[in-house]
């Protein structure tokens, strides 16, 4: 580990010429001085002289200490986002569109770090494009137009502040064709087509578009119109990675007033008896818009509903900060291993635990099978066997690193309590992934060495019985069977027990 005076000397070198985010993160992520790293980058950033007063220069150079406040320093997730933002940033494709709350508009601190944010991904070569909402509760359509231009033009103003170039693409400038609404009311306009010429030359020329939700008829009248049908219709045409709504709670609330982490559709839209949230009115219908959004878009494509201030983290972390949507891959159940593939099951293992499994682990548990629950593209897999206690035994639970942040590792713990209505497992006591399973399980126990986990069993002599066929168990691993050659596309990290 290197000292700080080095690690201080090296942040400074590293601003002096002027290196970009991209080159210099990789390699103060192998120093592996977290605190130590991000503190002396902060002092760094903050006290050294940028003798040619460049403006941008100085942006670009707290973008490295923002990044590793923010998404946080452990090396291999820091290494798997940065390969992620790396291979979008200065492509032509827009990575993510972005519709703004008026909440969000209003709220002077909420706007700077979101205008903060936005400026950030910008700079660093990932595209937005921004939409503005034309919803709003003044009393006429004119005070309501006036009102969401005057946002958009806030939005503009802080944008600029922050470096970016941005350009409001005003009601009427033939970007949304619409319906009047029916009747010929005030209300919301039914949306017709989006031209995307305007949207590609602004991004063309480095300016970042920001589109209000008001469409135009063909006699030139204008109307608002749904954001979210804005929103959706501009993802379909461009296809972007990510489709990100930015409100004041950073999500759907739970009745206990938490965000609901992760919605798998169309999967949560059937069934949700095993979910600690209950399905709104409102929530529901955001789930079939979205479902129906999602089944348009790429398979990697998502929709997030988080806040201003936690948007970077929902980006770049698979802890992620908001309610994440995307489409559930499919979990498959096996109840023998004649139809699995059993070379990418053991590469799945061996990357999710980085130690090799026994030659024989497969032979010594194919006429033990319960239940096998693998995720279609090998990226999640629960293996369960038969136990004399008859409660089966969860022998494996992995999840490739990836597929945490998308989701998969909570879709298929949810896979489990459909089917499974009992359960019990052992884990490493140093497992990092401990305290999730102490919230998925209803009792446990502790030797020092391992832990033992189960849920739907009440009876404490049959617990007992649990606990004593666990700790009984073989490893299945090769002892110090440390792994070291496992691709390093930091794609894969432990996820079980």
């Amino acid at each position: 580990m290197l000292s700080w005076k080095l690690v201080n000397k090296l942040c400074i070198s590293s601003f002096q010429k002027n290196i970009p985010l991209s080159l210099v993160l990789p390699e103060l992520i192998k120093f592996g001085c977290r605190k130590n790293l991000i503190r002396s980058l902060v002092a760094t950033s903050r006290r050294f002289p940028f003798s040619n007063g460049d403006f941008m220069s100085n942006l670009r150079n707290s973008d490295l200490s923002r990044f590793l406040i923010e998404i946080g320093t452990d090396p291999k997730e820091a290494r798997y986002w940065l390969k992620t933002f790396k291979s979008h940033a200065g492509s032509s494709d827009l990575f993510m569109v972005v519709t703004v709350d008026n909440g969000v508009l209003e709220n002077h601190s909420m706007l700077e770090k979101f205008a903060s944010s936005i400026s950030f991904l910008y700079r660093n070569g990932i595209s937005p494009l921004i939409v503005c909402g034309g919803e709003g509760n003044q009393s006429t359509f004119m005070a309501r137009k006036d009102y969401c231009i005057r946002n958009a033009l806030k939005l503009n103003d802080i944008l600029e502040s922050h470096g970016t170039n941005a350009r409001v693409l005003y009601p009427g400038c033939g970007v949304v064709s619409a319906e009047r609404p029916e009747h010929g009311g005030s209300g919301t306009g039914h949306l017709l087509n989006v031209s995307l010429d305007i949207i590609k030359s602004s991004l063309a020329t480095q300016h970042l578009p920001i589109v209000l939700s008001y469409g135009e008829t063909t006699q030139g009248q204008i109307f608002p119109i749904s954001s979210w049908e804005l929103t959706a219709q501009m993802s379909r045409l461009l296809q972007p990675k990510k489709v990100m709504l930015i409100n004041l709670c950073g999500g759907f609330l739970d009745e206990q007033g938490k965000v609901i982490a992760n919605i798998n559709l169309p999967t949560d839209l059937v069934s949700t008896e095993n979910k600690i949230w209950k399905p709104t009115e409102e929530l529901t219908e955001t789930m079939i818009n979205v479902n129906k959004l999602l089944c348009e878009l790429p398979t990697d494509s998502s929709v997030v509903i988080t806040s201003a201030d936690t948007m970077l983290r929902e980006l770049f972390s698979h802890r992620g900060s908001g309610t994440f949507f995307r489409s559930a891959e499919a979990i498959h159940r096996y109840t023998s291993l004649d139809k699995i593939d059993l070379d990418r099951l053991r590469a799945l293992l061996h990357k999710s635990f980085l130690k090799a499994l026994t030659d024989t682990y497969f032979d010594e548990i194919s006429s033990q099978i319960h239940a096998v629950y693998l995720s279609e593209s090998y990226s999640g897999v629960a293996i369960i066997l038969n136990s004399p206690t008859q409660v089966p035994y969860m022998c494996k639970f992995a999840v490739t690193n990836k597929a945490q942040g998308q989701g998969t590792g909570e879709m298929l713990w949810d896979h489990l309590l459909r089917c499974e209505p009992h359960l019990f497992w052992r884990s490493k006591t140093d497992n990092p992934i401990n305290t999730w399973y102490f919230k998925k399980c209803e009792g446990s126990y502790n030797n020092h060495m391992w832990l033992v986990f189960w849920y739907g069993v009440s009876d404490p002599n049959l617990s007992a019985g649990l606990i004593k066929d666990a700790l009984r168990r073989c490893e299945s691993f090769v002892p110090n069977g440390f792994i070291h050659n496992i691709p390093s596309d930091d794609e894969e990290e432990r996820m079980g027990g």
